[in-house]
C-alpha cells in the first residue's frame, strides 16, 4: 500500500525534474530561479535562489505525471492517476479541517478567512553560494566597489593590452625596416644608371681616322 508521504516524495522529485507539477482540486507549482541581485539597503550582492509560485488555477495534472508515478511505483498508469488523486483528496480534507499542509522540500498550503488557499514557499538556495558584502556609493551613479572578479577582469583587460601594444610596434618595425632596405636598393640602382662612360666606343674611332 503506497502511502501519503511516499507519493508526496515522488510528486516532490518530479517538481524537481521537470519545474512544475499540477495537482487536482489543489493548484498548480511552479519552480523559478532568481537571479543575484544587489541590496542597497545592506550593502550586499544577494546569492541567487529557486522561489516556488503557486497558481491556484492550474489543477490539470499531466499525461508525463501519472507515467512518472507508474515508473517508480511499477504500476499502471490508471492505477497511478487514482494514487494522486487519493493525495490530492487526503490533502484537500486536511486543509478543509482548517489543518496546514506542511510539503516538505516545497512549502505549506493552508485556507485564509476567506475560504482561499495560501501557499508559502520555502526558499532554495544554492549551497555553495553566500552573499557578498560591497562597497555601494548613492548618488547618481551606483558602484560596485569591491567585486572580486571584475578586479581580475581589469587586470586581465590591462595584461592583454601591453601585450597587444608590443606585438603591434614589433609588426611595425620590421615593416619600416624592410621599407628601408627596399628604398636604398631602388636608390642605388637609379645613381648607377646615371654614370656615363668616359672612353668612346672603339668603332668610333675607327671611323673618325678614315
Amino acid at each position: 500500500m503506497t502511502s501519503s508521504g511516499d507519493i508526496a516524495e515522488l510528486l516532490r522529485l518530479y517538481f524537481i525534474q521537470q519545474r512544475s507539477v499540477n495537482l487536482p482540486g489543489i493548484g498548480g507549482f511552479e519552480l523559478s530561479r532568481i537571479p543575484a541581485r544587489v541590496d542597497n539597503a545592506t550593502g550586499t550582492i544577494k546569492a541567487p535562489y529557486y522561489s516556488i509560485r503557486y497558481d491556484s488555477l492550474s489543477d490539470i495534472p499531466s499525461k508525463e505525471m501519472f507515467a512518472f508515478i507508474s515508473r517508480k511505483k511499477n504500476i499502471s498508469e490508471w492505477e497511478a492517476i487514482g494514487v494522486v488523486n487519493n493525495f490530492s483528496m487526503a490533502v484537500s480534507d486536511q486543509l478543509k479541517r482548517g489543518q496546514r499542509y506542511e510539503w516538505t522540500g516545497i512549502g505549506s498550503l493552508e485556507h485564509n478567512g476567506t475560504g482561499q488557499l495560501e501557499f508559502e514557499p520555502v526558499t532554495t538556495q544554492f549551497g555553495f553560494l553566500s552573499d557578498l558584502s560591497v562597497s555601494v556609493q548613492t548618488g547618481s551613479d551606483t558602484e560596485i566597489a569591491a567585486d572580486p572578479f571584475e578586479e581580475e577582469k581589469t587586470v586581465e583587460a590591462k595584461a592583454s593590452w601591453w601585450v597587444t601594444a608590443a606585438v603591434i610596434a614589433a609588426v611595425a618595425l620590421v615593416m619600416i625596416f624592410f621599407s628601408f632596405i627596399r628604398n636604398e636598393y631602388k636608390l642605388t640602382g637609379s645613381r648607377e644608371s646615371r654614370f656615363v662612360p668616359s672612353v668612346a666606343p672603339v668603332q668610333n674611332e675607327t671611323k673618325l681616322a678614315d
